[in-house]
């Protein structure tokens, strides 16, 4: 698979990460389909940022990735303390709410750096970066 569809594949992967709740699809099969599509998108964004750290793209691509791979990370780690508490420690609604918060707002910062890494991308590969115009100079009246 290119690298450009990898890239675009894993913008619907963060998309169906973020939609496919288990609230929506029962605690039981919802819970192990939203873990298994976090891993999955934990393997592929670390394999996109290695993807990304070899080629001659722009740097900006690569330290985008290289977050995006972070955000996984972090999702993992986030939303493993999150499941804990809600499971061990039922009573410390606080701690969820909070836990909860955390986890839905990087997932949907990385559903839009990872569309913007591939976009960037495409836009690499298809050459349709320029040199910016030239700012024109406005004269006050």
């Amino acid at each position: 698979m290119q690298l450009w569809s990898k890239l675009y594949n894993t913008v619907w992967l963060a998309f169906f990460c973020c939609v496919l709740l288990p609230r929506w699809m029962g605690p039981k099969t919802g819970l192990s389909v939203h873990v298994l599509l976090g891993v999955l998108m934990l393997i592929v964004t670390q394999g996109n940022a290695r993807s990304l750290a070899v080629l001659p793209v722009p740097d900006r691509l690569k330290r985008i990735s290289k977050a995006v791979a972070g955000f996984a990370i972090f999702q993992l780690v986030c939303g493993l303390a999150l499941g804990g508490v809600m499971h061990l420690a039922p009573q410390m609604h606080i701690v969820a709410m909070v836990l909860r918060g955390i986890h839905i707002v990087s997932a949907l910062a990385m559903l839009s750096q990872s569309s913007s890494i591939a976009t960037g991308y495409d836009m690499w590969e298809e050459r349709e970066f320029g040199e910016a115009p030239a700012q024109q100079k406005i004269q006050n009246p």
